[in-house]
């Protein structure tokens, strides 16, 4: 089989049934020889900060000498982001060796029970192949919720951390925060460590340690005012916490407060009897980059990208702007899922964009340009309607100084497309 068409069998496979139970993924496991139960894990779940969060830790792990598989999703541009080992991605031939071997096991869980979806088969086909390479850890990143997530089929983790929580996903999760957060709080088992975000709400906080509590667990919860000399630039954050200076090369003060947890994530660890220094962890951060997330392409013009696909992603993002670009010519390359608060995100992005092209993402799911023109015309004078992503990027490119500033976001389905444009 080659790389090619593993991927298309990946891809072929059905997205019907993502929340109705672990049974298909639990008997695909159990025949492929439970891969998860010969691994360790720090679990992370969250609405916004997973995916940096997440990174950050295994980058961490790896320096520390740990053989560290890493689990995140979506992928940008190449899909084997998804998989990755030791900073690595998935090698061609070791997917397409992956999906060879376990498709008969699929095939037999089909017939049994029902067709698995595609992010269970992603899920399997990391968990087998982490196990296969003799991982001494995997940091696993959670699809969508916690409790009911797929990922959730491991057994209970060193560490489960919770990064930032706000409304995304709302017809699955539940529309109060405390719904969302109890779904979150899902991968907390007993017999665990926690490590929570430090500026959770007072109502997503109550739901997390309600679960903390029936499950045992006392949770490591930073003080988001511990970080002193705190400087945010174009080049990251820096600050200083717990008698040492640290480097965030993610850009937006709420890098800072992944950091923070990724931090509490190795103090945690250090307690189970983890060998992992403060060099480890200040090296493993400030060597993290993450493609999609406030990821500077170049300088002149500064070209930035970012998944700002919700509500607090786009809060997020509007951060840096008026920390990082204030005075500066921004012009924003947006495009939304029809399935998100999209309003609110558009609205407040546009506000400070002094030119506003409005494209339309590569998804069925994908609200279209001209719509999210029209919401944008209520607080930018200057809106275009460009379509394609990839066009936008390359108008906006035109038509933009050596000193200003693009900022391409919205829906990771076009974020690639944009990268790619961009860099060529």
């Amino acid at each position: 089989m080659t790389y090619d068409e593993a991927l298309n069998w990946i891809h072929g496979a059905t997205r019907i049934g993502a929340r109705d139970g672990f049974a298909r993924i639990e008997r695909v496991l159990e025949l492929a020889g439970d891969p998860h139960k010969r691994l360790k894990f720090v679990h992370v779940a969250g609405t916004n900060g997973k995916g940096s969060t997440a990174t950050m830790t295994a980058n961490i792990l790896t320096r520390a000498g740990y053989k560290t598989g890493l689990f995140i999703s979506p992928y940008v541009v190449d899909f084997r982001e998804r998989i990755q080992l030791c900073g690595q991605l998935i090698p061609r031939d070791e997917l397409a060796s992956a999906v060879e071997t376990l498709k008969p096991v699929f095939e037999q869980v089909k017939a049994e029970i029902a067709e698995c979806t595609e992010f269970e088969v992603v899920t399997v086909i990391g968990l087998w192949w982490f196990a296969k390479m003799g991982c001494d850890f995997v940091v696993l990143e959670c699809g969508i919720g916690g409790l009911n997530d797929k990922t959730n089929v491991i057994p209970s983790p060193e560490v489960a951390a919770i990064a930032s929580i706000s409304f995304d996903h709302v017809a699955i999760l539940g529309s109060t925060l405390r719904e969302i957060a109890s779904q979150k709080a899902g991968i907390i088992k007993p017999g665990c460590s926690a490590a929570l975000y430090c500026d959770l709400t007072d109502e997503a906080l109550a739901a997390i340690m309600e679960r903390c509590s029936e499950a045992g667990v006392v949770p490591n919860i930073p003080d988001k005012n511990a970080p002193t000399d705190v400087s945010i630039s174009g080049e990251g954050c820096d600050f200083t916490y717990k008698g040492r200076r640290w480097h965030v090369p993610l850009i937006g003060r709420h890098q800072i407060y992944n950091a923070l947890t990724v931090i509490a994530v190795c103090e945690e660890l250090r307690k189970r009897g983890f060998a992992i220094s403060d060099d480890d962890i200040a090296e493993g951060i400030a060597g993290t980059s993450f493609v999609g997330r406030c990821e500077i392409l170049r300088r002149e013009p500064l070209c930035i990208i970012d998944g700002a696909h919700n509500i607090d992603g786009a809060q997020s993002l509007c951060g840096v702007i008026d920390e990082v670009m204030k005075g500066r010519h921004v012009t924003v390359v947006m495009g939304m899922l029809e399935d998100k608060d999209y309003r609110e995100s558009i609205t407040m992005i546009a506000s400070r964009a002094a030119k506003f092209i409005a494209v339309t993402p590569d998804s069925y799911r994908s609200l279209p340009a001209e719509k999210t023109a029209e919401i944008a015309r209520a607080v930018c004078s200057d809106v275009i309607v460009s379509d394609k992503p990839a066009d936008g990027a390359a108008l906006a490119l035109e038509t933009a100084g050596k000193d200003d500033v693009i900022i391409a976001c919205g829906s990771l389905y076009m974020i690639g497309e944009v990268k790619e444009r961009i860099l060529g």
